[in-house]
């Protein structure tokens, strides 16, 4: 799929029993009514002498249910994240699981199955934790490089599906203690006047949430992204996040942007993360290594 043909989506949705993983069904079903879009339930049986699929698939057909949703649901045997990486390769646009899983050895806040499952898939990624009613106001993250286009794109058609509230966040390096009394932290209309990347792609996503009747904030904070955008997100009540997997800080945290790690790894607000088509083939790389 391309990022700018949102329509029709076709998404998976990841179900292990586990509440965390309802959450992350519910929240999903917002999403999927907005689109009228496909649903596949995917269950992993991971030992076949506890085996209670049954009851998990149907609590998750009863959540969507409430959303007027009805799925498909498949069940598989193995291991959990090469399952579900070997069916996101299935023509889907976007796969949503919870951010620990029955299964999931915790990694600080962020489960070792969700975060081996996001390194490897190509499509955008839908990590939810607690749960959420409503999906209203999105927080979206420009970053510096020149693949946030492809993040802020594909946030504008969600928003737009939505009907969302948008702020876009950018976030500046802090100005040092010694300047700070000089006044010289930048404001939005300063920051937007100076021709550089990041106020192009700022100036560019305003133009085009406005062209799609979209109402948007431009947001500046000073210091390091991942705490400023968690502050950002905590502060206004926001209901998702949109970033890219990968930002200034380029490939870390293995495969995973370290900005991008940082929010996922802390959020109680789901994230949606994008990957640029720069960067899909660390996804097989990924794979490759957990399989062997």
């Amino acid at each position: 799929m391309q990022y700018n043909e949102v329509v029709g989506m076709k998404i998976l949705m990841c179900a292990d029993g586990s509440k965390i993983s309802e959450n992350a069904i519910h929240f999903g079903g917002l999403l999927a009514k907005a689109f009228d879009a496909e649903v596949v339930v995917l269950h992993v049986i991971e030992n076949p002498k506890f085996d209670n699929s049954k009851e998990i698939l149907k609590n998750a057909l009863g959540i969507l249910e409430k959303f007027n949703i009805k799925p498909k649901t498949k069940t598989r045997r193995g291991q959990p994240e090469l399952k579900i990486i070997d069916e996101a390769k299935k023509n889907y646009d976007l796969i949503v699981l919870g951010s620990h899983g029955m299964s999931s050895i915790k990694r600080f806040l962020f489960g070792d199955v969700a975060y081996r499952i996001v390194q490897c898939v190509e499509i955008p990624a839908l990590i939810v934790r607690e749960r959420r009613n409503k999906l209203r106001k999105i927080l979206m993250c420009c970053g510096g490089s020149k693949y946030s286009r492809e993040v802020m794109n594909f946030g504008v058609k969600i928003a737009r599906a939505i009907n969302a509230e948008v702020t876009l966040l950018h976030v500046l390096p802090n100005v040092p203690e010694m300047f700070r009394s000089f006044g010289i932290d930048e404001t939005v209309e300063q920051f937007l006047k100076i021709d550089t990347p990041e106020s192009r792609i700022l100036k560019e996503t305003a133009k085009l949430l406005e062209k799609n009747s979209i109402g948007a904030n431009i947001e500046l904070r000073h210091g390091f992204p991942p705490e400023e955008i968690l502050k950002e997100a905590e502060g206004g009540d926001y209901d998702m996040i949109i970033i890219g997997s990968h930002g200034m800080f380029g490939v870390r945290r293995f495969l995973l942007g370290a900005v991008a790690y940082k929010v996922v790894q802390h959020s109680r607000i789901p994230c949606l993360l994008v990957k640029p088509k720069k960067f899909k083939f660390l996804s097989s790389l990924a794979a490759y290594k957990i399989r062997f």
